[in-house]
């Protein structure tokens, strides 16, 4: 379209006769590189319900059960994002349009541990008399497990920008009023994990009416289980060796990623990778003196 800064600027993409209509719908459209990012920060709120019960059985039993069940809400979560996705800014003047559940929200969060001490050995209630032998062979051995389940991060859709320079950070799809979700195991989605068409692309110099993440699509949420055995006697008085064996995700579970979230992407609605690692065991050895 015409240039109204043609004669008046002398160099740059500006000095043509004609330029680009969205150098005109910058907040500063006399220069190409400024803009007001972020001009009244941002805004969170949380909310949460937490809960731990701890039992110390007799015998060297121990239980813990932790639960937080939360909502954060927030209009930015990009900086120091400790979620999957990036849930940028839309439109930097309107605040209300950006306001949605947040992108580091983990809405819920289970851990249940326990630690058994058996009793076997020299001072305990079996064999507290044993030689150093065969404490050394049978007694002081200690079990123990934590098994861990979250709830996914939320998702957010992105579409191609389609007003480059003109203060859209993340331009948004359209949705036709139904909800992506999909029912079936995570398993089974994995070549379309939600619905992706109920998405559109804007048109140009539009924004997209998705909100900053997904109300009630999230990805993949985790479950895992972490076992140790651990062994400590002394074979000598000054001296104590711990002998452990630890296995990290113990039943070899697999935590899908999160799917692809652009509309104009082949992998949109594609989970094509694994969040977790498999199962590692190691073992170690230590002396006390």
């Amino acid at each position: 379209m015409a240039n109204p800064f043609y004669g008046i600027i002398g160099t740059g993409p500006e000095a043509s006769a004609t330029i680009p209509q969205y150098y005109l719908l910058s907040p500063f459209p006399q220069f190409t590189a400024v803009q007001a990012s972020f001009p009244t920060g941002g805004y969170s709120d949380y909310s949460a319900f937490q809960l731990k019960v701890e039992k110390r059985f007799s015998h060297g039993l121990t239980t813990l059960l932790s639960f937080t069940g939360q909502k954060l809400i927030d209009d930015f979560s990009q900086i120091s994002n400790v979620g999957n996705q990036t849930g940028g800014i839309q439109n930097i003047y309107d605040d209300q349009q950006q306001r949605s559940v947040s992108s580091n929200d983990q809405s819920r969060r289970l851990v249940v541990s326990g630690t058994y001490q058996f009793p076997l050995g020299r001072g305990k209630d079996f064999g507290k008399n044993w030689s150093r032998p065969v404490d050394a062979l049978l007694g002081g051995w200690q079990v123990n497990g934590i098994y861990t389940y979250t709830t996914g991060f939320p998702i957010s859709v992105t579409a191609a920008n389609n007003c480059t320079g003109c203060g859209i950070q993340t331009l948004r799809p359209n949705n036709d009023g139904q909800s992506a979700a999909l029912s079936g195991s995570v398993s089974e989605r994995l070549n379309g994990y939600f619905n992706t068409a109920v998405f559109s692309q804007p048109a140009a110099f539009t924004f997209g009416s998705v909100g900053r993440t997904l109300p009630d699509v999230r990805n993949p949420s985790a479950h895992n289980i972490d076992f140790s055995l651990f062994k400590s006697f002394r074979p000598v008085e000054r001296l104590t060796v711990e002998f452990r064996a630890e296995a990290y995700n113990l039943l070899n579970q697999v935590v899908f990623g999160g799917p692809g979230t652009g509309i104009n992407s082949n992998t949109f609605g594609v989970i094509s990778s694994q969040a977790n690692g498999p199962r590692t065991i190691q073992f170690a050895l230590k002396l006390l003196f």
